[in-house]
């Protein structure tokens, strides 16, 4: 009997425990704040070590360790004009633990160009921000032939300058050719700024499309000036330089592409991560880079780096940047044939 009540006592004593057990509650999933702490996070540049991209991604790596306790590494991957590390980003867990930082005048580009190694989709990222956008401008000979839109839509086989086929620079000389209706070709090989530059004071070409925080010393120099702004508005950095569109009328498509050379082309670093990342997540990234663009410190470093003042206009959210993307994958058909037969037609 005695043997019979322990047996009976000690399974109930099981029950319980098990019981007790089952009904502890389970351990809430950490915060996007707690989740961070002491991770490690792979910040991947897609550009070379010294450039404006990555020392803009230096200077969020900084900032994001600071405000997330993790250990923010920077790794340059910049193999194939930068397409490497957006693929490595873009097939990488979505955790949190790996973005990217790269300019948007390569990231879309690529897409638009549909480019055959590109093996992501620009509407699937996970967007956190975008920082430092610089517009292109067309830059012509300070005392050359060509003063106004008219001196080049007089002009007859003109030739703009630009450094590799698929480059922005390349895209934005077969831009203002096909909004201005010019005679003109894109020559491609000048690599340099100053290279290009000179070549403008020469006479060699006729000008080129660049973004102004690129070609600043050149025109400080007296090479080169900005004849006009290829986007809907002036730049308020330079308020003195029209837009495209107050010089030219232009029609539904036309305009469409200035636009896109206003948001998505204009040169800006990018901070993305993986499809997929969890909401929570995503959200708390973009709370913390929403305030860096309040922050003295970090505005300041921008400003040293651009050599400038920073406006808030070049501060773009995530939610901004998504809808661009999304608007711009949406019509990415479109531009793909605007460009392919720019090429076919305009490029020497």
């Amino acid at each position: 009997m005695t043997r019979k009540l322990a047996l009976i006592t000690g399974v109930l004593l099981l029950a319980s425990i098990v019981a007790a057990v089952s009904c502890t509650p389970t351990t809430e999933p950490a915060t996007p704040a707690d989740f961070y702490q002491g991770k490690t996070v792979d910040l991947v540049v897609t550009h070379s070590a010294g450039g404006s991209n990555d020392l803009i991604g230096r200077v969020m790596a900084a900032y994001l360790s600071e405000a997330t306790g993790a250990n923010v590494v920077v790794t340059n991957r910049k193999g194939a004009s930068g397409l490497e590390g957006i693929n490595y980003v873009y097939a990488a867990e979505p955790d949190g633990l790996t973005l990217g930082v790269s300019s948007t005048a390569v990231f879309v580009p690529n897409k638009v160009l549909d480019e055959p190694a590109a093996e992501y989709e620009i509407e699937n990222f996970s967007y956190i921000a975008s920082i430092g956008r610089r517009i292109v401008y067309f830059l012509v000979s300070p005392d050359g032939p060509y003063q106004s839109v008219a001196d080049l839509q007089a002009g007859t086989d003109l030739k703009i300058g630009a450094s590799s086929p698929s480059g922005t620079i390349s895209l934005g000389g077969l831009t203002v050719i096909k909004l201005l209706g010019l005679d003109a070709k894109v020559v491609t090989g000048f690599k340099k700024g100053t290279e290009r530059a000179l070549a403008v004071k020469r006479g060699e070409i006729m000008g080129y499309a660049e973004s102004l925080a690129a070609e600043q010393p050149s025109v400080d120099a007296g090479l080169i000036k900005p004849l006009f702004v290829l986007a809907t508005e002036r730049d308020p950095l330079n308020p003195d330089v029209p837009a495209i569109t107050e010089l030219v009328s232009l029609s539904d498509q036309d305009l469409a592409l200035v636009r896109l050379w206003e948001t998505v082309f204009a040169s800006s670093s990018l901070l993305y991560a993986p499809p997929g990342l969890p909401e929570d997540r995503l959200e708390f990234l973009r709370g913390v880079a929403d305030e860096w663009a309040q922050d003295e410190g970090f505005r300041g470093e921008l400003n040293a780096l651009y050599n400038y003042q920073v406006p808030d206009r070049e501060y773009i959210t995530g939610e901004e940047v998504t809808r661009a993307m999304l608007d711009t994958a949406a019509t990415v058909d479109d531009f793909q044939a605007i460009f392919n037969e720019l090429i076919e037609k305009y490029r020497a």
